[in-house]
């Protein structure tokens, strides 16, 4: 009954957290995986015990096209606990072919306009212009320090997780080329980039 019931909910909601073991055995049974290498974040929000940070460790990751190949080396790269790893491990899946991810373009917290930063899924208006606020007073040094200075709970930040990164904020594209006098092959390929 229980198994049947899970199915509903999965077909549903297939975004369903899974909030212990038994939900977990049970998700594997019906055929949930959840790929290390290419999982967006929305996938790894469903586990129980996972950290924003570890979460934006394993985007970073697959951004760099790094693959993860097995659950000891998940524990040494992220810091998991043996226990959550065990608890993880019916659904948890180490694919290294294929594709990388399509993953969406980061947004820089510190150069990003009022308008990009409404779009990141997780932010409200409010937090929003405290972030620009805040920005202004020095830019920020990482997400920990976000979170740290807007005072975000760990459930923002895991919905974040993925979709930012802390860089020193607008760079004209043409300033290397005035500051460095470089030839115009190099700057038009640092335009593209």
């Amino acid at each position: 009954m229980e198994l049947e019931l899970l199915s509903l909910k999965l077909h549903q909601n297939p975004w369903l957290p899974l909030p212990d073991g038994a939900s977990i055995q049970r998700a594997a049974r019906l055929g949930v995986q959840l790929d290390v290498n290419r999982a967006p974040a929305s996938q790894w929000r469903r586990l129980p015990g996972m950290r924003w940070q570890w979460i934006d460790q394993l985007l970073q990751l697959q951004r760099r096209g790094t693959h993860v190949h097995n659950l000891a080396e998940l524990e040494q790269r992220l810091g998991v606990s043996s226990t959550l790893l065990k608890l993880w491990r019916p659904v948890l899946v180490f694919r290294t072919r294929g594709d990388r991810p399509a993953l969406p373009p980061l947004v820089d917290v510190n150069g990003a306009s009022g308008q990009q930063l409404s779009g990141l899924s997780g932010l409200d208006s409010f937090q929003v212009a405290s972030l620009l606020r805040e920005r202004q007073r020095r830019p920020f040094a990482s997400a920990a320090d976000l979170q740290d200075r807007l005072r975000l709970p760990d459930s923002v930040m895991a919905i974040l997780a993925g979709q930012l990164h802390c860089g020193r904020g607008p760079v004209p594209l043409d300033l290397p080329r005035r500051a460095f006098n470089l030839n115009p092959s190099v700057s038009s390929f640092l335009a593209r980039t």
